[in-house]
């Protein structure tokens, strides 16, 4: 008898501390809890102010310079005087850009369209398409071969064996057309992809 006396007040003692143990553990892990979501939400936070910073850093910007136009990603630049195509070619160069590649009909009407509104040559503009290389085998200046083409019916014709570069022909609704690459009274059409960086290299 005496023996459970002195037990029952020992097992109350260990109870309680079991029980205040356990209760510090539930507070703690209430805080661990409270502060993983602060963290995830201030991650959260940084990662949102990393992904801004990058898009407003980033040299593929939205904007074109004063002069082009946007389609999708890219800048166009529709000139204003004429050259031959090895001079709109370097040119386009100078501007870190390229003779105008087309690379699917949604494309190409969009380009159509521009020239239809502004277009001020007599026998359009020039395009980077050549076949200078090989007769008939057709390529843009990255040597990457013509995939889409909207050839004037009969072109290209390489009329006297002299038609070696590639034109939006305005006689035809600015359907393609080869001819002379030293026609210097053609305008041109200046390609490139990196947005506010499509300026002439001297600026």
């Amino acid at each position: 008898m005496f023996f459970s006396v002195i037990l029952f007040p020992c097992c109350i003692s260990m109870i309680e501390a079991l029980t205040y143990d356990i209760s510090k553990e539930k507070a703690m892990i209430s805080e661990i809890r409270s502060m993983s979501v602060s963290m995830h939400s201030l991650l959260e936070s940084l990662e949102n102010k990393i992904n801004d910073n990058s898009r407003e850093c980033s040299p593929n910007e939205n904007k074109c310079p004063d002069g082009s136009k946007k389609y999708k990603d890219h800048c166009y630049f529709f000139s204003p005087d004429g050259k031959t195509w090895h001079d709109a070619a370097k040119q386009c160069k100078n501007m870190r850009g390229y003779l105008v590649k087309i690379t699917d009909s949604a494309e190409n009407s969009w380009v159509v369209d521009m020239l239809n509104k502004s277009d001020r040559f007599y026998h359009g503009s020039w395009m980077g398409m050549t076949d200078l290389n090989k007769e008939g085998d057709w390529r843009w200046e990255d040597d990457s071969s013509v995939r889409f083409s909207n050839w004037s019916p009969n072109q290209p014709d390489d009329n006297n064996n002299r038609e070696d570069c590639g034109h939006f022909w305005s006689l035809h609704h600015y359907e393609w057309n080869d001819a002379p690459c030293n026609l210097d009274n053609m305008g041109y059409i200046c390609e490139c992809s990196h947005g506010l960086n499509c300026r002439p290299v001297d600026e």
